[in-house]
């Protein structure tokens, strides 16, 4: 089973929180594991001892900013720097979407962003078991046991296809092998198995702390819901669930108001968890079917994801394909600036401390804007080129110049 765990960074501190026409720079700040994203971890791991499977991190962000709050989750979080203590034993792999054109998002665009980095994984696992199914109607048996191997190495494929563990050795290729199941029967198997794969899970925070809208996990299930062409069901503000490895459904416990409501779905389905969540212990009768389920292990390496790679529409995704209109925002602990495109005069480089009949000015720093300057003083730097009208490239650099483009995964 896949369980997907949607992860964010937020800003540190709010003192160090830093925006442009209500875009956050995050490549700018000091970024932290989403407080309310804890619960999702304690979650993907009653998920994961309940049912086997693997967990799966996905953010968006900067990648130099994301990375080091995703490899710290490699480990406990009782190692981690970021979070406080949990029930957890860490990611099994990590994924950062990232890419200059993502930047600038609101929720919708990345909702349809995180949409398609979960599909593109799951299409991963589906062409890796398409692999294998080729290899065993074509090639000799030893090699395609070797090809499972490879995969298996790879963490595409549970041990009860193909294990190396003492304790799941009636695995599907063992018994291939050994000559006890026929090619037909492997094919028809893994047949089963691609169906399996779109039996996930998705856990989400109940929101974020530099955003508090709740809306990215419920849109990130229309989304997948309109992409993939049939519903993705969506609880939100779940305080308690459990889910049946017996007939997949998951019974979900939410408090909304003085309202509390028990609701029933099947998967693959999304959950945002409350932050009131405390985690079930699982039913130790079903821990032979979780280990035969489970994946070879953690990855180390946390992979950095494009726009290209996922498939995403650069018309869809960061600043071009939000719909929200955010007003101005503004570096908190200094007065409120608004910039007018068009119309606000700012300094295009820095301009160092300088003296002027008397009198000192600056520093100035490139975008600061023009104010109470003399005319003379003005008309001097404009002279110079270090002031000018602020332009639609000067907005789009504020935006968007911290950002790099990422080498794409292969």
């Amino acid at each position: 089973m896949l369980i997907i765990c949607l992860l964010k960074g937020v800003p540190a501190k709010t003192t160090q929180v830093v925006t442009v026409s209500g875009v956050l720079k995050r490549e700018e700040m000091e970024l932290v594991l989403n407080p309310h994203d804890v619960k999702v971890l304690e979650a993907a791991y009653y998920v994961k001892r309940t049912m086997g499977g693997k967990t799966v991190g996905i953010s968006m962000g900067p990648e130099p900013k994301i990375a080091p709050i995703m490899n710290d989750l490699y480990q406990p979080v009782e190692e981690s720097r970021f979070v406080p203590p949990v029930s957890y034993e860490g990611l099994d792999e990590r994924i950062i979407l990232s890419d200059r054109r993502m930047a600038g998002a609101d929720t919708w665009a990345t909702s349809y962003t995180l949409a398609c980095g979960i599909i593109r994984y799951i299409q991963n696992h589906h062409k890796a078991v398409d692999q294998l199914i080729e290899s065993v109607r074509t090639k000799p048996v030893q090699e395609a046991y070797a090809d499972a191997e490879k995969l298996y190495n790879e963490n595409l494929l549970p041990n009860y296809l193909f294990s190396r563990l003492p304790t799941v050795r009636d695995n599907l290729m063992a018994r291939y092998v050994a000559g006890k199941v026929s090619r037909e029967a492997v094919v028809a198997e893994l047949e089963r198995h691609k169906q399996m794969l779109d039996r996930f899970i998705i856990l989400t925070g109940m929101k974020t702390s530099d955003g508090e809208t709740g809306n990215t996990g419920p849109q990130t299930a229309e989304a997948l819901s309109q992409m993939l062409g049939k519903l993705i069901p969506s609880i939100a503000f779940v305080k308690d669930f459990e889910i049946s490895p017996d007939t997949g459904h998951v019974m979900a416990v939410r408090k909304i108001g003085n309202v509390i409501q028990k609701l029933r779905t099947t998967l693959p389905c999304l959950l945002t968890i409350d932050a009131h969540y405390e985690p079930r212990v699982p039913n130790a009768c079903h821990q032979k079917t979780v280990r035969a389920n489970r994946y070879f292990g953690k990855l180390k390496k946390t992979l950095v994801w494009d726009a290209d790679y996922i498939g995403a529409d650069p018309n869809r995704i960061g600043f071009a394909g939000s719909p929200t209109i955010v007003g101005p925002g503004y570096e908190i602990g200094k007065p409120p600036v608004q910039k007018f495109v068009g119309e606000s005069l700012v300094f295009k480089r820095n301009v160092e401390k300088f003296e002027w009949n008397g009198k000192s000015y600056g520093p100035f720093n490139r975008g600061d804007t023009v104010n109470n300057l003399p005319e003379e003083i003005i008309k001097r730097l404009k002279e110079e080129q270090a002031i000018g009208v602020f332009t639609l490239e000067d907005l789009f650099e504020e935006v968007f110049g911290g950002l790099r483009v990422v080498a794409r995964a292969v």
